[in-house]
């Protein structure tokens, strides 16, 4: 006869709460969350958790992070589909929820060149991070009147982007140490790479885009026709859509900090503050 363990019930503690920053108001399909509520408990890393972010390809390929998040998020059933803002606040809120309160950040001063170290409160962050209130869309009257409506990328297309570059970049860093190449191929290779990633870049606009109406009414979702729309559009066109794509990307816990080098006293923001699991959970161990 098989005997319950006792300790079951004391596994898993949900230690904070937190609603996530898509706020209902861009609605996840079903079988994202568990109960259908953006209010998630969070409960610390369990000791497998952090065998997880010791392994290279799972941090590489984002398997690392959606593992993690469903161990000690109960809500999340599915956290590749989740909002790349959503998983953010969430992985702050298991560092704190593991009682870890600060996240460590060395820079060196762009004035003097000093190596320095600052430190970012986390619940600062939490607490301070800003909910969407309604979803970001953007008029384009110059295109008959377009609406277009936006969403952030998914963990799992944000890691599917992050492979792809990374290997494009390191195709690049390769050529660089190819002696045996002539300057004409090395030109030849990089085009390619170039274009590869100028393409890369255009796929994550388009998957920013959640809907495109028409003044007609009608409501275009097919990944396809907004990818052959946009690529017809102007350069100052696509400047709008790709400022709007950033911003929402960017939407939530705050991605920069005022700070001072302590050697010639120098101020100035730090901007572009990602929340890299590579380095943002090995700190802990």
């Amino acid at each position: 006869m098989n005997k319950m363990n006792p300790l079951s019930k004391y596994t898993k503690v949900e230690v904070l709460y937190a609603k996530l920053i898509s706020n209902d108001v861009i609605k996840y399909p079903s079988g994202v969350l568990v109960n259908d509520t953006v209010e998630c408990g969070i409960c610390a890393r369990s000791a497998r958790d952090e065998l997880m972010f010791n392994n290279p390809d799972a941090l590489m390929n984002g398997e690392a992070v959606a593992n993690v998040i469903e161990n000690c998020v109960p809500n999340i059933a599915d956290a590749r589909k989740l909002f790349v803002p959503d998983v953010e606040l969430l992985l702050i809120g298991i560092k704190l929820a593991t009682k870890e309160r600060e996240y460590h950040i060395e820079v060196d001063c762009p004035e003097c060149g000093h190596h320095g170290a600052f430190q970012r409160d986390l619940q600062f962050l939490l607490d301070s991070a800003e909910l969407l209130e309604e979803q970001p869309e953007l008029l384009l009257e110059e295109v008959g009147g377009l609406l277009l409506k936006f969403k952030p990328h998914t963990w799992g297309e944000y890691s599917v982007f992050g492979q792809k570059m990374f290997q494009e970049q390191r195709k690049a860093r390769m050529l660089e140490d190819m002696e045996d190449l002539s300057d004409e191929e090395k030109i030849e290779y990089f085009n390619e790479i170039f274009e590869s990633m100028t393409k890369l870049s255009f796929e994550m606009i388009v998957a920013n885009i959640d809907s495109i109406e028409t003044v007609e009414g009608d409501v275009i979702t097919e990944r396809e026709f907004i990818a052959e729309w946009l690529g017809t559009q102007p350069a100052f066109i696509l400047k709008k859509i790709r400022d709007k794509a950033d911003y929402v990307n960017n939407t939530g816990v705050s991605h920069q900090m005022d700070v001072g080098c302590s050697e010639c006293g120098h101020e100035w923001t730090i901007e572009n503050l990602q929340f890299d699991p590579s380095n943002f959970f090995v700190q802990s161990f």
